[in-house]
């Protein structure tokens, strides 16, 4: 009989994470002398010291720390198998797509004109989810596929394609201060003045927070149209893709100013869990690694 169990592994971790055996057993709905007994059992079984003890506050020894770096992987899998089993679709012929909010959906119609063509029972599920948000997605199987936008997260068990990359340009209102300055935007003209992007959706894995500066003026939106409102009415700056916003930059309606610290490209992902499967799923899977051909895939984006 195996000494370790994926609930032992679970109750170090929370430990770890809370700093004392009482705040973990009340974030696991135990009491104190459960834990310290369970502590204390998988620490005979095991023949090693997991913890230092001063008083309320532990800390993980050397031989603790090892065990969670190594049993990381076995929670991540316990919870993706959760989360698989919770989410199995109820139809056969289902497919769920997110896809990620600064992309057009436009790039897709025809994909679902073709699918809907040649299925007679269609159910398509199409979700918008920002940023790290589509990897959730992902993770707790809510999706077959995603179209992901920036880096692949830690800890994400997936088949990945890289579909191609697209650039930011920042953008202003022509009634915005910035609109009129001959001189390159600074790093301190941005951080004094509001910053307009779309929150990060996610909800479990780590939200991706700019590198190059803390913004302590900003405003979150749900969506790129609501960017664009506020964009439009001189609230604030935005890093857009210029693909995006054709229409608004020929009417004047946004205007694209030099700054000293551009926003990096970002890769677009297509990912879908090893295990999917069933002539439903192959049938997109086909469809969509055809967008793999990078320049074909953003020169759709500049049509749409």
């Amino acid at each position: 009989m195996s000494r370790l169990s994926v609930d032992a592994i679970n109750i170090i971790s929370t430990i770890k994470k809370t700093g004392s055996f009482s705040t973990a057993a009340d974030v696991l709905h135990k009491t104190p002398s459960a834990i310290s007994y369970q502590v204390l059992n998988i620490e005979s079984r095991l023949n090693v010291k997991l913890f230092h003890r001063n008083g309320p506050i532990v800390r993980l020894t050397k031989e603790g720390e090892f065990l969670l770096q190594e049993g990381a992987w076995i929670l991540n899998a316990m919870q993706d198998l959760e989360n698989r089993v919770r989410n199995i679709p109820t139809l056969d012929n289902q497919i769920r797509i997110v896809v990620e909010k600064f992309l057009p959906l436009d790039i897709f119609v025809q994909d679902i004109r073709d699918y809907i063509n040649t299925n007679g029972d269609v159910h398509i599920s199409i979700q918008r989810e920002a940023m790290t948000g589509a990897w959730d997605a992902l993770k707790e199987n809510r999706a077959d596929f995603i179209i992901a936008l920036g880096y692949i997260p830690e800890n994400i068990k997936a088949s990945t394609q890289l579909l191609g990359k697209i650039s930011f340009s920042l953008c202003v209102s022509p009634s915005h201060p910035f609109a009129s300055q001959r001189k390159i935007i600074t790093r301190k003209q941005l951080l004094n003045d509001i910053y307009v992007e779309i929150a990060d959706s996610s909800h479990e894995l780590s939200i991706n927070k700019e590198k190059e500066m803390t913004l302590e003026r900003q405003i979150l939106v749900c969506d790129l149209e609501s960017k664009l409102i506020l964009l439009k009415r001189g609230i604030g700056y935005g890093f857009i893709c210029p693909l995006h916003i054709k229409n608004e930059l020929k009417n004047q309606e946004l205007v694209i100013v030099p700054v000293e610290i551009p926003k990096d490209d970002q890769f677009i992902w297509l990912a879908w869990h090893p295990s999917s499967k069933g002539g439903n799923f192959s049938w997109w899977k086909e469809r969509l690694i055809k967008k793999i051909d990078t320049s074909s895939f953003v020169e759709n984006l500049s049509k749409s």
